[in-house]
């Protein structure tokens, strides 16, 4: 969420006693805390909105030392963590928290706030008292790993190497662990620990929630890929370019569709809240956690191992099963679905020169001879790929299929503004 926490709450009027010339000492100047020359007659007859909250700086954290209370240290590193925003954090779609609400509203607001950062008002209370500003301004170190993002990160350093001497070995591991969660967390998205994602999907009625691990090299596929969002969302939408290949009433569909490559399973996920039948495939280490998340969103699912056989068709909602694109053919007679599938999505499933051609034989393996039969892409237009791009594309009319749709989406993914091809092929008729 993208919000001042400060719209929690609102300026105090100014009473004449508390005006005072005697600032010398202060590092901030709140307004409150003006010259006495300032004409007090004025409060009589005016009503002047007064805030006194000071944007705290790195210059105001604690000096790192043993003398520190484990619970201040928490709270305060609490502060620092990130805010969770939907899709892939485009500013132009965070939603913003409103300027003004009653107290009952500012109250039920600050909890949600807190909850999410897993404080409580008590706990903030103390980090107030021990740093001796008022709460207003303690929650501007929200606002810190923006805006000054070295400065924190020397103070994050410091904690990670500091001893802590009169903390237990528990209590120490966890602020280390804090700290160094809180450093990479406002980093680049490469270095970010396990997260849950929260995904908002116009046409659908609630949040979709993704799991994470963090990122290595050998399982891109447990990330959710910009392309696997904008794929949902015309899926979400059924507007006129999806019509082309997706039946309007899933009911009316003997044969599930056909993932491939389905990471953390977002599209498998928008299906199955629409009601497709769907099987959702991926490489045996990718599709523990592409259960989790669609157990996570309540979905009813089965999976099966590699060589074990299963009917599809006969299936529950959504079934998980791994696939390997570099040897795809046995696997209609694994799935009981030996005429092939005639939906099959892929979504970002690109990017080294050797996967077009798993691509091409994943494809030519699974998709059925029937000519209504579809292939949908969604692929991220990415400069250093775009040969790789055009080999899936070429690839896909060598083995008979035709491009009967194709267009540009505008989008996002976690390293910023990203277009995405969307390209649809079938059988010639």
């Amino acid at each position: 969420m993208d919000f001042d926490p400060l719209s929690f709450f609102e300026a105090e009027k100014p009473k004449k006693s508390d005006l005072e010339n005697d600032i010398s000492g202060s590092r901030h100047i709140p307004i409150s805390k003006q010259s006495e020359n300032i004409n007090c007659e004025n409060f009589d007859n005016e009503k002047v909105d007064i805030d006194t909250t000071v944007q705290l700086q790195v210059l105001d954290l604690p000096v790192i030392l043993s003398n520190i209370p484990y619970s201040i240290m928490t709270t305060l590193l609490k502060l620092f963590q990130p805010e969770q925003v939907k899709n892939f954090g485009n500013i132009s779609e965070k939603p913003t928290m409103p300027s003004k609400f009653d107290n009952n509203d500012k109250d039920q607001e600050l909890n949600e706030f807190l909850f999410s950062k897993s404080i409580d008002i008590q706990q903030l209370d103390k980090l107030s008292q021990f740093l001796n500003h008022d709460v207003e301004s303690i929650l501007t170190l929200t606002q810190l790993p923006r805006i000054d993002h070295s400065g924190l990160t020397s103070f994050l350093t410091k904690i990670i190497s500091y001893p802590f001497i009169n903390y237990s070995e528990e209590e120490r591991d966890k602020i280390y662990d804090l700290a160094s969660h809180v450093m990479t967390a406002n980093s680049a998205p490469a270095l970010k620990g396990d997260t849950t994602r929260v995904v908002e999907i116009e046409g659908l009625e609630k949040d979709i929630l993704l799991y994470e691990p963090a990122l290595t090299e050998d399982k891109v596929g447990n990330i959710t890929w910009g392309a696997s969002l904008y794929l949902a969302q015309q899926i979400a939408n059924k507007n006129l370019n999806t019509s082309v290949w997706l039946p309007k009433d899933p009911q009316k569909m003997e044969i599930p569709i056909l993932e491939l490559g389905a990471g953390t399973g977002l599209v498998t996920i928008v299906l199955g809240m629409l009601g497709y039948k769907t099987v959702s495939t991926d490489l045996p280490e990718i599709i523990d956690n592409l259960e989790k998340n669609i157990e996570l969103n309540q979905l009813e699912c089965t999976k099966t191992k590699l060589d074990e056989q299963v009917n599809v068709i006969n299936d529950p909602l959504i079934h998980i099963t791994s696939l390997d694109w570099r040897s795809p053919n046995s696997f209609l007679k694994k799935t009981s679905c030996e005429n092939g599938y005639k939906i099959v999505l892929l979504s970002d499933p690109v990017y080294s020169p050797a996967h077009p051609y798993w691509v091409r034989d994943a494809v030519n393996a699974v998709i059925s001879k029937s000519l209504d039969a579809k292939v949908v892409f969604m692929i991220g237009r990415r400069d250093r790929f775009q040969d790789v791009r055009d080999c899936v594309w070429n690839l896909m009319i060598e083995i008979g299929l035709t491009l009967i749709h194709s267009d540009i989406v505008d989008g996002f993914d976690d390293y910023g503004v990203l277009q995405y091809d969307y390209k649809v092929f079938g059988w010639c008729s």
